[in-house]
């Protein structure tokens, strides 16, 4: 997958370049809460309490789908100033609209390819371990991140990761170290992509056989439950 330039104003990171993706199908199923997002997007760890939130209080009436939409597969960008600086100016917007936490140490390190493939990749491995734990870890790994300055590229990190969550990490590293997960990750990167969503992250109701959008980029619980509402009426 060709590289992505990363774009993350006005609440959205967004995909300037898009390749064609492999048709994948969609699971069938009642009405569902779906979203879309990367471990590794900034405005996705900005919404992930409200998200978290609202999802409590829709669960008696909605299922819950995770899709990993695929923020920068493959990374490749120098780590120079310039660019560690237009990601530290994403972050400081994220943190002032949403109140999460950030470890700016992260931008000391002397090297990082921002490849968001690998954490994804890690979320997909567990919804295969333990469905029940796929959301939890999935925020675990951005708290992780995000705000403990953690390299998500070192399988130190998931050992830890699955050792809190009380997952098995043998089993987990055999699958994410295996050329068929990375295959099945990119199946998600493609439903995002045949959904038409272009930004992360991004919230849709699925009512029926229709799909409503809930929010498409940064929203909080309150906008969110109101339009989610508005819709189920």
């Amino acid at each position: 997958m060709e590289n992505k330039e990363l774009n993350c104003e006005d609440g959205v990171c967004d995909l300037s370049a898009v390749e064609a993706p492999t048709s994948v199908p969609f699971s069938k199923g009642g009405d569902r809460l779906i979203y879309i997002g990367d471990p590794m997007c900034s405005w996705c760890w900005g919404i992930t309490n409200h998200l978290d939130k609202l999802k409590d209080e829709f669960e008696d009436r909605l299922d819950f789908e995770l899709i990993l939409g695929g923020l920068r597969p493959g990374g490749g960008d120098e780590w120079t100033e310039e660019f560690r600086n237009m990601l530290r100016t994403h972050w400081e917007h994220v943190e002032t609209a949403s109140g999460q936490p950030f470890d700016f140490r992260f931008f000391d390190r002397a090297e990082f390819d921002y490849d968001t493939e690998p954490s994804a990749r890690a979320v997909r491995v567990v919804r295969d371990l333990d469905a029940s734990k796929e959301w939890q870890f999935y925020k675990r790994l951005q708290k992780a991140f995000y705000a403990e300055n953690k390299d998500v590229h070192d399988l130190a990190t998931y050992e830890a990761l699955c050792g809190g969550l009380g997952l098995n990490y043998t089993a987990f590293e055999a699958l994410f170290l295996s050329p068929g997960y990375k295959q099945l990750v990119n199946q998600d990167f493609a439903k995002s992509q045949q959904m038409g969503v272009r930004g992360f992250p991004a919230v849709v109701l699925k009512k029926g056989e229709a799909y409503h959008a809930v929010s498409l980029g940064y929203s909080d619980y309150d906008r969110m439950k109101a339009t989610l509402s508005s819709i189920l009426g």
